[in-house]
This record gives C-alpha cells, structure tokens and sequence, in this order.
C-alpha cells in the first residue's frame, strides 16, 4: 500500500498503458511484446550496452520494472544540444551492431528499436542518454530504423524551421551513423513514412478502438503525411 501511494505517473506509451515511476524504478502494464523485450534488454544490460532501462522482472501487481532514468524527451531541435543528432544515430548504430546476428534478430540484418524517434528518447542537458519505450523492437534492417530516426528528429512541417536546416540535421544523423547513405536513406525514410499512414489508416476506421486512439491515429496521418511530401518535394 505505501508503495501505490509513492506511484508517481509519467507520460508514455500506448494509450491504455499504465507508466508510473515508483522510486528508482518503472512499472510498465505488461503486452504481448513483453517478453520480447525483457529478453532484449537482458541481453543489452549483459553486453554493456548502456543506453537502455534495465528489465528488473514483475511486480506484485503484474507490472514489468524498469530502472528510472532521469531525462527528458524532446519534441524539436532547438531542445536539443548541437550534436545531439549525431550522438543519437551513433547510439542506434551500437545497438544494430551489437545485436546483428543474435538468436533475437531471427535471421534479419540486426534488431531495430522501431520507435526510435526523440519523445522515445531521454536527454540530459540537451543531449541523448538512452532510448525507452521498446515496444516495436525486432528484426529489421538497420536503414529502416535510421530512416526513422532521421525522419522524426528532423523533418519539421510546422515551426518554420528553414528546410537547410532539417537537411542538415539529416545529414547529422546519416554522419552520426556512419553509413554512406544518401538516396538510400531518403527512399527509406518516405517508405517509413507511407508505412506509418497505412497502418494508422486502419486505425482511424476501427470504430471498436477507443476515440482517443483514433484521434491519435489521425494526428499521426496528418504528420506523417506533411512531411512525407517536405521529403518529396525538396529531394
């Protein structure tokens, strides 16, 4: 009981998660993905791999337990440090190298984060720490999670950031990385984006969801879709 009553609410994940901090730990409701992830980040914490929460098991009331990572998220470049983009690509790229060819990649190129945009990242003082919420994790190719990465960190419809800068910033996360993608990335990045509003699509028009999921659904189109065509247009 005086556990639940030091439950302090944070921000995150699905609608319907329950995410509270209690202590130095996170008590997450547990998913489908769960044991995926408690595996994952297992393996991550016996490699030193140290920009992810610890998986410290489940509590008394079902919860998976993460370790508290101070920090915050980011929803646009001017709160980020100069360089912050380059260490966050250099971040992703520890992960794909260190998980390509583990059991968990299942045969794929490595294992992706698969939501590593930057409200899914905590920064301290302006720069990247660690990634959390590890729900899309899995098998993948590494350019598809760059490609997001650099989307979501960088491509801005609104907020009237010159498009040289969003370039510039892109080219920070392609350089941070360490790959010589070019037309690669671009192609990869509309590709993640098409595939955000297919699959929101279905979302909006599945009336057994609740509203909220499907009016985040349709801010998710809308975004994506806005900076789909800033990639189209100025590539």
């Amino acid at each position: 009981m005086m556990e639940a009553m030091n439950e302090q609410p944070l921000a995150g994940g699905h609608l319907t998660d329950e995410v509270v901090r209690v202590g130095s730990t996170v008590r997450r409701t547990r998913g489908p993905h769960s044991t995926y992830v408690a595996s994952l980040l297992g393996y991550l914490e016996s490699v030193g791999y140290s920009f992810a929460p610890r998986y410290l098991g489940i509590d008394e009331a079902g919860r998976d337990i993460f370790t508290y990572i101070p920090g915050s998220i980011s929803d646009h470049p001017r709160q980020r440090a100069c360089g912050a983009a380059k260490l966050g690509a250099r971040m992703l790229r520890d992960l794909h190298d260190i998980t390509a060819g583990h059991p968990l990649a299942d045969g794929e190129e490595c294992i992706t984060h698969g939501d590593a945009g930057s409200t899914n990242t905590l920064f301290q003082d302006g720069y990247p720490v660690a990634f959390i919420d590890w729900d899309f994790a899995g098998p993948g190719n590494r350019i598809d999670d760059v490609a997001y990465m650099a989307w979501s960190w960088c491509i801005y419809p609104v907020d009237q950031i010159p498009i040289s800068q969003q370039a510039d910033q892109v080219r920070e996360v392609r350089y941070g990385y360490g790959h010589p993608w070019v037309e690669e990335l671009v192609h990869a990045m509309v590709g993640q984006q098409t595939a955000l509003i297919a699959e929101e699509s279905v979302h909006l028009t599945d009336l057994a969801l609740p509203a909220a999921r499907r009016d985040q659904a349709r801010h998710a189109i809308e975004w994506a879709t806005a900076c789909r065509e800033i990639v189209n247009r100025h590539t």
